[in-house]
């Protein structure tokens, strides 16, 4: 060694210099390699925490060279992750309470034919109970006549399809499907959504209005062919019989005022449906005694033929109704006119008004004939007569109950019957006062 080392190949200060080099750089090693260690230790319980969900960790960005281009760009991709999954909650609760606002059955179907989405109005309709409905197929999800079979009538064609059904209640629904496009892609479509909307109201009101149609026909029709039957017999007699003459012309008056009743009330049933919505611009408070004195006054010459008594019991005859001035009058018209009208000969006729904390009360009952009971649910519709016949004899133009109802309803109101065959009928009107 000493031979070696003094040939010139390695002197003590240069193997000195070797050793202190390797212990140095074993050192700086080691060092590293702790550092790498604990960096790569801190990733690994940061990547584990956001794997679980929590993405507020944040690894030490003072470090230098890759370590710390590394630890800026995970911090940046965890907040990135984070920013996104804020992004999507946002939006994922602003569609739900979208969808939960949706006054219509809302459902979206995929390819496959399971559900991707659904609101409750849906749900409520299918009967289902739960919110695991994502990605199952909708057979199972569907439930109940006739949604099942409309659904899979118009799903599944790529095109906007619509068609109307009835279930067992009676209760119509309009069923609309539009396919799921997708934007970059025109003709892939990934599945379809589905509109379902209650049009019973809808329909009964189109039934309704049909029905008034041919009702409001068939009431002109009769009066006016007989009004031009008659004058055609007076146009074409020139020598007939002055008394029989007086009768066709008595005849045609009565034809003529029942033609102007009925269109005095067509004309007061759509002014007040037509203002229904616009209380405030037309009420004012109606002190009911005064106006009940008014219709006393028209209606008493008629009651006083048939021996009737008209009389009323007024718990305070300051008792007012925020009411359009003329709706109390129709009201009170009405029923007292109806009462009299339907009351044989020496009958009486009671108007009870009287309220408590919350309500006003109107009440008018009679002695008369009376109404069956299975005819009861239907006598505030529009035209409809017990007795048609006896109706039309005493003029009346099968408008006058539905004249009421609107009224009442108008007046945030509830009216209802109480009556038997042969010992009379009352009824009674809850107004509630203004808050």
């Amino acid at each position: 060694m000493d031979d070696i080392m003094d040939r010139g190949f390695i002197n003590v200060d240069d193997l000195y210099l070797i050793i202190m080099f390797l212990v140095i750089l074993l050192s700086l090693t080691v060092r590293y390699l702790m550092v790498l260690r604990r960096h790569l230790k801190s990733i690994m319980n940061a990547a584990d925490s956001v794997s679980k969900g929590d993405f507020s960790v944040e690894l030490d960005s003072d470090a230098t060279g890759e370590l710390g281009r590394l630890a800026y760009n995970f911090n940046y991709m965890v907040k990135k992750i984070k920013n996104n999954i804020v992004e999507l909650e946002d939006k994922n609760i602003k569609l739900k309470a979208i969808l939960k606002s949706i006054s219509n059955g809302i459902i979206a179907i995929d390819n496959r034919e399971n559900v991707m989405l659904m609101n409750q109005k849906a749900q409520k309709l299918f009967s289902y109970e739960g919110d695991d409905f994502e990605q199952k197929n909708f057979e199972k999800v569907v439930k109940g006549e006739p949604f099942f079979e409309a659904i899979k009538e118009v799903m599944g064609y790529g095109e906007r399809k619509k068609l109307v059904v009835e279930d067992e209640n009676g209760n119509y629904y309009k069923i609309k499907s539009d396919p799921i496009k997708l934007h970059d892609e025109k003709d892939l479509t990934i599945g379809a959504i589905i509109n379902i909307e209650d049009i019973t109201q809808r329909k009964r009101l189109e039934k309704i209005r049909s029905d008034f149609v041919a009702n409001v026909t068939h009431e002109l029709k009769t009066p006016l062919t007989s009004i031009s039957g008659f004058v055609e017999t007076l146009k074409g007699n020139e020598n007939i019989d002055i008394a029989v003459r007086n009768r066709f012309l008595n005849i045609i008056d009565m034809e003529t005022d029942r033609l102007r009743n009925l269109i005095d009330d067509i004309l007061t049933l759509s002014f007040i449906e037509n203002n229904e919505n616009k209380k405030g611009e037309s009420f004012t408070m109606v002190n009911v005694w005064d106006v009940y004195k008014e219709v006393f006054d028209m209606i008493s010459p008629f009651a006083q033929k048939k021996s009737i008594q008209i009389s009323e019991r007024f718990e305070n005859k300051e008792i007012t109704i925020l009411s359009n001035p003329d709706y109390i009058k129709q009201l009170l018209l009405n029923l007292i006119d109806n009462a009299v009208k339907y009351t044989p000969e020496e009958g009486n006729v009671i108007v009870t008004v009287e309220e408590d904390e919350q309500h006003i009360h109107i009440k008018v009952k009679d002695s008369g004939i009376g109404i069956p009971q299975k005819d009861i649910p239907r006598i505030f519709e529009r035209f409809y007569r017990v007795e048609k016949a006896r109706s039309r004899r005493i003029g009346g133009t099968g408008l006058g109950l539905a004249i009421v109802k609107h009224i009442v309803l108008s007046l945030n109101g509830k009216i209802h019957v109480e009556s038997k065959v042969n010992e009379g009928s009352e009824f009674i009107i809850d107004i509630e006062k203004p808050q």
